[in-house]
């Protein structure tokens, strides 16, 4: 096939591959009145998580509630499920690992729900040596630290980039040889948004979550978080809940120890994960509250031996979806909270 040939093909692949999607991404008729009889019941509060331990780990508290007539609708390949959780209503769905799932999921919900805002919710990696496995972090705001300007080891680095990594600055023995691998500039973000005029973005580095809700998080300094996995695995110490942190995302596992300090020497965040900042920026850009909560996992690759994920993921999604319970009992209509669950 001559590349005129190739070209073509590849243009028809790429807008058939368009219309597959946005045809999947439209409700069915169906589907469309079950979504439009349950917006008649809203609006609700808009609950967001990863994989399925957090899934799991959230239903397990039974604090869910499906809706006796609609308690679920199956959309674009995900089952969004309908309900309460003491009186409050609530829409849930699990969006998958990666930024590109985020974000397709988050502008779902909020194109298709009648939703007040959105509370986003798993589990990261633990970033800062001050916090530990089994903490829960809310973030006051998120970088994208995984859109690089990647450049050849004398490269011109672009002014506008907010930080850069020299990756022969971490050659072993120092400083021996060259590092093929060059120099890494950091990119901020561009937000587009409703509040400001069509086709124009601003440059944007950290991503902000709601000062409301992060205000209403503070009050849940203190509650009670899960220590042992079981019987005979616990913690050594307490888990705490901390408000008001940086976290970074990126499409990125982090499990690497000089990463995790370059991470946090450079940008002064506590959490690595791989989905936050693409729900926080979809909700900023159709201007809607979002609030991240976070159990921590592992260390991010500080750990020796194999990641903590495997041994403490599982106590991480449980305080994480306890931690949303409780934030869920303080919004405007909860009266009691939720220790009763879990």
């Amino acid at each position: 096939m001559n590349s005129t040939m190739a070209a073509r093909c590849f243009v028809v692949l790429v807008f058939v591959s368009f219309l597959v999607m946005s045809v999947s991404a439209i409700p069915s008729k169906r589907r469309r009145g079950t979504i439009k009889q349950l917006n008649r019941k809203g609006p609700y509060i808009g609950l967001i998580t990863v994989y399925s331990p957090e899934e799991e780990a959230f239903f397990r508290s039974g604090a869910f509630k499906p809706d006796a007539k609609h308690p679920f609708v199956d959309l674009s390949g995900r089952r969004y499920r309908v309900g309460k959780i003491n009186g409050k209503k609530v829409v849930f769905v699990r969006c998958g690992v990666g930024m590109t799932n985020a974000a397709a999921v988050t502008q779902q919900m909020l194109d298709l729900f009648d939703v007040t805002g959105i509370v986003h919710f798993g589990i990261s990696g633990n970033v800062n040596d001050s916090m530990s496995i089994g903490d829960v972090t809310i973030p006051k705001q998120f970088a994208h630290t995984g859109l690089w300007n990647w450049l050849n080891p004398n490269g011109t680095m672009d002014p506008a980039d907010v930080a850069y990594l020299e990756v022969g600055s971490y050659n072993v023995p120092e400083g021996d040889g060259v590092n093929l691998l060059g120099q890494i500039g950091y990119s901020t973000e561009q937000l587009f948004s409703v509040s400001r005029e069509p086709n124009t973005a601003v440059s944007l580095w950290w991503m902000e979550v709601s000062q409301q809700w992060l205000q209403l998080a503070r009050s849940l300094e203190g509650m009670e978080l899960e220590k042992c996995v079981n019987s005979s695995l616990c913690l050594p110490e307490k888990p705490k809940l901390v408000v008001g942190l940086k976290g970074a995302t990126s499409n990125i596992f982090l499990d690497n120890a000089a990463y995790r300090d370059f991470l946090f020497q450079t940008f002064e965040v506590s959490s690595s994960d791989m989905e936050s900042s693409a729900v926080v920026m979809t909700c900023l850009s159709n201007g809607f509250p979002v609030i991240v909560i976070r159990g921590l996992s592992d260390l991010a690759g500080a750990e020796s031996g194999d990641n903590a994920i495997h041994t403490f993921g599982s106590l991480a999604a449980l305080n994480a979806a306890k931690a949303v319970l409780e934030f869920i009992s303080k919004l405007p209509g909860y009266n009691s909270p939720l220790q009763h669950y879990m």
